[in-house]
């Protein structure tokens, strides 16, 4: 049996203004939905846009995910407002908290980006509704979207993608290069594993909002790619609903959870309360691992790390 007992994994925090340029683009709809760079400054969607930029001094990300490769990229001195997924680095998270913010990337407002008078929106398709994508755009804002990335062969795309927006090919081809080979190096541990552990992976807000997450989400590529089997994947795509018949069924090992959400029911006392929880194998040996949330989830530029921790917990003889 796993020997995990309890572990809350410690990471990194997940916790002047640029004179505004008229941005200038061009966008027009093409037969495709593939993220393609066509040639410098000029890019292909997965919207099937393709915008040309020109002007990349005010960024505003739209993702968590994408607003930490921009400032691993060393152009975080350009990004002027974030959505509210961003909590990493802490530069771009005390962008977040003192106001500069622009909310939700999948509830958002026109207005609340255009109030930073940007030169430059990214964002995946994730970004809803598409009305304000358009509305941007009709404001004469270039938006990129890029495709949404849910498995850890796609970061390297991702990273790519938006280092070819900025025009920082080389910087991109540097920490892709890095993060694929974390990628490969904690895969290789996890291949040494003796046992596949069965891992759920519950999306807690309180008491009321629990869910289990399944089929397509970046959990998934997280659980499978450190040799584990992901039992929501099996049960559905997405966010599903959690019942403890489910849960129950699904027989977890381990229940990986964000440290935010288990925080907020009160600890881990409180979770086995929850009705399935306790009957299950990883409630029976509290085999609970706790981890920040986009840190866990935003397969970005820190995923080989986190990756490699989650391996460590997982199999503490494996590691270093």
């Amino acid at each position: 049996m796993i020997g995990i007992a309890f572990v809350v994994t410690a990471c990194a925090s997940d916790n002047t203004a640029l004179e505004p340029t008229k941005p200038t683009s061009s966008s027009v709809v093409a037969d495709t939905t593939t993220s393609t760079l066509l040639e410098e400054g000029i890019f292909l969607g997965a919207d099937g846009v393709v915008t040309t930029v020109t002007d990349t001094s005010r960024i505003v990300s739209l993702t968590g995910d994408i607003t930490e490769i921009i400032f691993e990229l060393g152009l975080g001195d350009r990004v002027v407002a974030v959505d509210i997924t961003t909590t990493y680095p802490p530069a771009a998270n005390d962008l977040k908290t003192s106001g500069r913010s622009v909310g939700f990337g999948q509830a958002l407002a026109a207005e609340s980006v255009l109030r930073y008078e940007p030169t430059l929106v990214l964002g995946d398709e994730s970004i809803q509704p598409i009305e304000t994508i358009e509305q941007l755009r009709n404001a004469g804002v270039p938006v990129v979207i890029f495709k949404y990335q849910n498995s850890l062969a796609g970061v390297e795309e991702k990273i790519m993608q938006v280092a070819g927006v900025l025009g920082v090919i080389e910087a991109g081809e540097e920490l892709s290069q890095r993060v694929m080979s974390e990628i490969a190096e904690a895969q290789n541990r996890a291949a040494q594993a003796s046992e596949k552990y069965r891992v759920a992976y519950l999306y807690v807000r309180g008491p009321s909002v629990l869910f289990l997450f399944g089929k397509g989400l970046p959990t998934q590529a997280m659980i499978e790619g450190a040799g584990a089997i992901d039992v929501g994947a099996a049960l559905g795509e997405g966010a599903i609903t959690l019942t403890p018949e489910a849960l129950i069924a699904a027989m977890p090992d381990v229940i990986v959870l964000s440290k935010s959400g288990l925080e907020g029911l009160g600890g881990v006392d409180t979770l086995l309360e929850i009705p399935g929880i306790a009957e299950t194998p990883a409630g029976q040996n509290r085999a609970f691992l706790a981890y920040g949330e986009a840190y866990f989830i935003n397969l970005g530029p820190r995923v080989g790390m986190a990756l490699s921790e989650f391996i460590d917990d997982l199999y503490p003889d494996l590691a270093n």
